[in-house]
């Protein structure tokens, strides 16, 4: 059985500190990572998307990184951090979510 057989995901960001990520990126990357964000919610594991921790993961648009958790009991996508790709992208992960 497929994931969207049984209806989209829930998608929401997990703070207002992920709001105000979004809202800084620059208007010709926004239209890109909106739809990869909207898109997760009928897939939340698309192709290009790569576990980096349990249950955490990061989709690559562009220079940015969407960082997000699934939770397929809830049906629910907890996007946890949108970031352009440095060192620092992937250090204290954990702390998004828990």
């Amino acid at each position: 059985m497929s994931e969207a057989s049984n209806g989209p995901y829930e998608v929401r960001l997990r703070s207002r500190r992920v709001q105000r990520e979004l809202n800084s990126i620059p208007a010709n990357d926004f239209p890109r990572i909106l739809g990869a964000i909207e898109a997760l919610a009928e897939t939340p594991r698309p192709a290009s998307a790569v576990r980096v921790d349990e249950n955490i993961f990061r989709l690559r648009v562009g220079r940015f990184r969407v960082l997000y958790q699934i939770d397929d009991e809830l049906r629910r996508v907890d996007i946890g951090g949108i970031r352009r790709r440095s060192e620092r992208t992937y250090r204290r992960i954990r702390d998004l979510f828990y």
